[in-house]
């Protein structure tokens, strides 16, 4: 039994380790985002603000002001940028964000469509009226329409002075 136990600790300790280490290298981002829209589309027509942004990713609003269908497209749970915009943007980390999602799609509610790159937000973007996503603001080009930037402090209504591209 005492061999058992010590074993038992022995991983215990070995998985700790590995989990903190593992903490340590994710990367801590701090970029500005971009919150984009198609290019054709206006973004200040659509007054974008970030309380409807909130709305449109947790899918309380489904229509654009034009009664078009609003396609919100996430990136994927483990890019550090989709980190970064929902704690500023929605309040709360993807992980915490389960329930809420379990709780919708039980009422025919889907989470927003997600992809893996931020290339791949600005091509869905091009490819599907009514989209709208975020990108590394650096990467944002004229394939995109800015509706406004988030950075460490908050929100912003222009781009910073201190977006760093290079």
């Amino acid at each position: 039994m005492w061999l058992d136990m010590r074993k038992w600790l022995t991983f215990l300790l070995l998985f700790t380790t590995v989990v903190i280490a593992e903490e340590r290298t994710l990367p801590q981002t701090s970029q500005v985002i971009a919150v984009v829209v198609p290019a054709n589309q206006d973004a200040d027509a659509l007054q974008l603000t970030p309380n409807k942004i909130k709305q449109i990713f947790l899918r309380k609003q489904l229509y654009w002001p034009n009664s078009k269908r609003v396609l919100p497209v996430n990136l994927s749970t483990e890019h550090p940028l989709r980190n970064q915009f929902s704690k500023a943007v929605l309040g709360s980390l993807p992980s915490e964000q389960i329930n809420y999602w379990n709780g919708l799609y039980f009422n025919g509610v889907r989470p927003p469509h997600v992809v893996n790159s931020e290339e791949a937000v600005i091509r869905y973007l091009g490819q599907t009226p009514g989209a709208v996503g975020y990108i590394d603001a650096c990467k944002a080009d004229v394939r995109v329409a800015v509706a406004f930037w988030v950075d460490a402090h908050g929100v912003l209504a222009e781009a910073p002075d201190s977006l760093d591209c290079n």
